[in-house]
């Protein structure tokens, strides 16, 4: 295991924190779901990588697939809902592709189509704990380079649900409550799926925030996870984009 790898720090990330919340939340049932989630993943990402090199290979990706989908998921789905997810996530990264990389973000491809086609319902555990999430979030995103996309996507979300304080007289400031930091932090900035130049990183960040407060407003379910789809796809496109 390679401590240096951002990949593995993030696991580690996830599994103490994990850990904690089934802790102090006297949850047992989130670490089996969790544990569920992770194993499918490993297992079928290793069989597509033993079909292609015949070698028996268990990927760091699949591990934080496996992670953030046990987050994400609501625990209380049957065993077979949440293998599926595995299933459909670790699908997307292997088959959907453009130019040899995966266009979606595994885990909120496989969370989504899920939620819409086998009715499961999702939880977000430990998402509004921003005194954990932010400090390994900040940490995150600068060691992927992925600082803009954050905050782009923090401002236009504070412009967008501040005016809509204002004209609701409600408290600006209780915005900062309400954010989903495991969405900021961990799944919107996931570095293949998200674009490499400058601009680009920033129309991506903005733009998720823009379309999300729409999808809210019209009612649509899983807003944050439809919205990082749609902006993955347009990552190939913002790429083109120097600077």
């Amino acid at each position: 295991m390679n401590l240096k790898s951002i990949k593995v720090q993030l696991s580690i990330f996830l599994i103490l924190f994990a850990l904690y919340l089934s802790f102090i939340g006297k949850d047992a049932l989130f670490l089996l779901s969790l544990g569920i989630s992770v194993i499918a993943a490993i297992g079928v990402d290793s069989i597509i990588m033993y079909l292609k090199s015949k070698k028996i290979i268990i990927t760091e990706s699949s591990i934080v697939s496996g992670l953030i989908i046990g987050y994400v998921i609501s625990s209380g789905e049957a065993w077979w809902i949440i293998t599926l997810t595995s299933i459909f996530a670790i699908l997307s990264k292997h088959i959907i592709k453009f130019k040899t990389r995966h266009i979606f973000n595994p885990a909120g491809f496989g969370i989504l189509i899920a939620a819409f086609f086998l009715s499961a319902s999702t939880e977000w555990k430990g998402a509004n704990l921003w005194y954990i999430i932010v400090p390994f979030g900040i940490y995150f995103v600068f060691k992927i380079r992925k600082q803009e996309i954050a905050a782009s996507y923090l401002i236009a979300s504070f412009i967008l649900f501040g005016v809509q304080a204002v004209i609701q007289n409600a408290q600006i400031f209780n915005i900062l409550g309400y954010l989903n930091y495991f969405f900021i932090f961990i799944m919107l900035v996931e570095p293949m799926t998200t674009p490499l130049a400058y601009y680009g990183k920033i129309i991506f960040g903005s733009g998720a925030g823009v379309l999300i407060f729409i999808l809210y407003l019209i009612g649509i379910k899983e807003a944050e996870l439809a919205a990082l789809l749609c902006l993955n796809l347009l990552t190939p496109l913002l790429n083109k984009r120097r600077g």
